[in-house]
């Protein structure tokens, strides 16, 4: 008989534990507490029936009024954590402890000056544009050569040849850029990119002077310079890491395809690749 009543008595129990966890509780900012089955979450207000609701009328709360609910599966979600503040949205699960949902606005343009670039004397700058959804971007490029630092050279488009950094005039270029997590503190993305733009090269001309006195032709070698074109396509990948809310520095590495077009008979398209080292500011 002891027995019997010692299980009845944990089936009670058993009972009301079940009973309590199908419950939804609404914790009011004024202390108050509602046993309910939520309905409906909206923007600015919460559908509910009350757990003992005989008639099944359905009640709506502002969310001003909630401190926070705790749903069946033990999942808390907070409306308002103190009294000025009404609109700070909290959600705590039995893994995690509360953590604030902040929905702040998206910068949207980044300025960016290229530092690897000067070191072949080259003022290169960029300006991105962030969409809308914070996963895509456009970047325009633009360089100006300063040519501190010439490659004077016997032109040659061979693989490495480095007469478009050094010896570069003026260029510009478009690059879409992906980016999978979106627009976090520290994130990366995927993209293609094109450049095209003037540069200088110099060819060893050689120059035969008839000499009257003796009769014989002098042949003089000298470097004779010309402008050519250079364009490329790449596929790259890069990242930026914040340094504040505006600050920032990035890099990008591309590997694709160029074509020089010169003087020479025959103008080549070779394999290429791009390193760029950014400082920028976002806003």
């Amino acid at each position: 008989m002891k027995t019997t009543k010692i299980l009845l008595a944990a089936m009670a129990v058993s009972l009301l534990s079940l009973t309590i966890k199908a419950q939804d509780m609404i914790h009011k900012t004024d202390e108050t507490v509602i046993s309910a089955k939520i309905i409906e979450v909206n923007s600015s207000t919460i559908k509910y029936k009350p757990f003992d609701n005989a008639t099944e009328r359905v009640f709506e709360l502002s969310k001003n009024e909630i401190y926070y609910i705790v749903y069946q599966n033990g999942t808390k979600e907070y409306y308002n954590t103190n009294t000025s503040t009404t609109n700070n949205t909290y959600v705590e699960t039995t893994e995690t402890k509360p953590m604030k949902v902040e929905n702040k606005k998206i910068l949207k343009n980044i300025i960016a000056l290229d530092c690897f670039d000067m070191i072949f004397t080259n003022l290169s700058f960029s300006f991105e544009r962030v969409l809308n959804s914070g996963k895509i971007s456009l970047k325009i490029p633009v360089s100006i050569g300063l040519q501190g630092k010439p490659n004077t050279t016997n032109y040659t488009s061979e693989l490495g040849q480095t007469q478009f950094l050094q010896n570069r005039n003026v260029a510009a270029g478009l690059d879409l850029n992906i980016y999978p997590f979106g627009q976090t503190k520290n994130t990366f993305f995927v993209g293609l990119s094109t450049f095209a733009g003037t540069f200088n090269y110099y060819k060893d001309i050689a120059t035969a002077t008839y000499n009257g006195y003796n009769g014989y032709y002098t042949t003089v070698t000298g470097h004779t310079k010309y402008e050519g074109m250079h364009y490329s396509g790449m596929v790259h990948l890069g990242g930026y890491l914040h340094m504040g809310d505006n600050f920032l520095i990035g890099c990008k590495i591309g590997v694709g395809f160029k074509r020089e077009e010169t003087i020479e008979p025959d103008n080549y398209t070779l394999p290429t690749a791009q390193f760029d080292f950014n400082l920028g500011y976002r806003f």
